[in-house]
């Protein structure tokens, strides 16, 4: 396997329960494909956990809100979703590197083949990918000019989603929120492996622990209330053979997240008993290096995780107090834009 350079290292994808090809299916299977790929959104199921968020209760690190368990949907569906994913995958990355822009898939397109035996256990909802931040607006060009209707209107920068093939395509420029990480997604693509599988088309993956520190900080910015699913990734992406703790720490010293690393570990050590994560805690300390990032998320998860000022509080948990002020300029940026957007939008309805 070649990275994004062109040298050759070693694949890190397990290819046990990747799917046959489209044109392998019978009829029928086919026919419940196209029923199976109607828009399923997670950021709509978000919404409704946030808006039915169960009592608080206490724990040893954090008091945390319990939401209410969602279901995954059933096995065949997944499965199916899985089969198709890869053909909108490929019309989208061919598109964008045909304009020379990089595309890394992350999260539940990749996860399920990386970390699961069987990829029917690990719901997809929408396609992740990851672009240097300086390639955006190309990016969002291409997505126009191919009727995929990119909708740029979000409270965070450099984000856009396209609709492709019934999918919703997630496109994101930074780790975590913009200026959290000190890290690029360029930074990563130094070290991603070009691979043919599982896809079945050449196409980039992350190195494991910089796949591993996306989730991290996807789960941080959600306030420790991902998905189930994506719960079960961090579970399984630290007993991953490659998984290399001192690493994942290194890398979050690097993009000054350690804090943030070290609320995640804690989490996944004592409230969902993940020996693993207790090992990463211990490489960082008994205690983030930032008492600052540690007492204000807490006491916003303690207010039920509030939008925005859980926005303001994952955009400036940075461990040091410039990155914390450019996260914060930057989160607010992005609000004042995506309000100004919305308003500019209702004068022309």
């Amino acid at each position: 396997m070649q990275n994004a350079r062109g040298d050759v290292g070693e694949c890190s994808v397990v290819e046990v329960g990747s799917p046959p090809p489209v044109e392998d299916l019978q009829p029928e299977v086919v026919e419940e494909v196209q029923v199976m790929l109607l828009p399923m959104s997670l950021s709509s199921a978000r919404e409704t956990v946030a808006q039915n968020a169960g009592t608080v209760r206490s724990s040893p690190s954090y008091d945390r809100v319990m939401p209410p368990p969602i279901a995954a949907p059933p096995a065949r569906t997944t499965w199916i979703r899985h089969v198709a994913a890869p053909s909108t995958l490929q019309r989208v990355v061919s598109a964008l590197e045909s304009e020379g822009i990089p595309v890394l898939p992350v999260k539940g397109i990749l996860t399920a083949h990386v970390l699961y035996e069987d990829i029917a256990a690990r719901p997809i909802g929408d396609i992740d990918l990851r672009l240097p931040r300086g390639r955006f607006r190309t990016a969002v060009r291409v997505g126009r000019a191919h009727g995929w209707a990119p909708q740029t209107v979000s409270p965070r920068l450099w984000e856009a989603m396209l609709k492709v093939d019934g999918w919703e395509v997630d496109i994101e420029c930074t780790l975590g929120p913009p200026g959290l990480c000190a890290l690029s997604v360029e930074d990563v693509l130094e070290r991603a492996q070009r691979s043919v599988e599982p896809f079945g088309f050449p196409h980039l993956q992350p190195e494991l622990n910089d796949h591993a520190l996306i989730l991290v900080l996807n789960a941080f910015k959600d306030g420790l209330r991902p998905m189930p699913w994506a719960l079960e990734d961090l579970r399984r992406i630290a007993r991953h053979a490659q998984f290399d703790p001192q690493a994942l720490v290194s890398r979050a010293r690097q993009g000054r997240v350690v804090s943030a690393l070290w609320v995640i570990a804690t989490w996944l050590a004592d409230e969902h008993g993940a020996p693993e994560w207790r090992d990463v805690r211990a490489r960082i300390g008994p205690s983030p290096p930032s008492v600052r990032v540690d007492r204000v998320y807490a006491w916003v998860r303690r207010r039920g995780w509030p939008p925005k000022p859980g926005l303001l509080v994952t955009a400036g948990a940075s461990d040091g107090l410039r990155g914390c002020a450019s996260g914060l300029a930057l989160a607010a940026a992005g609000i004042t834009r995506a309000r100004f957007l919305r308003t500019l939008q209702k004068l022309r309805t």
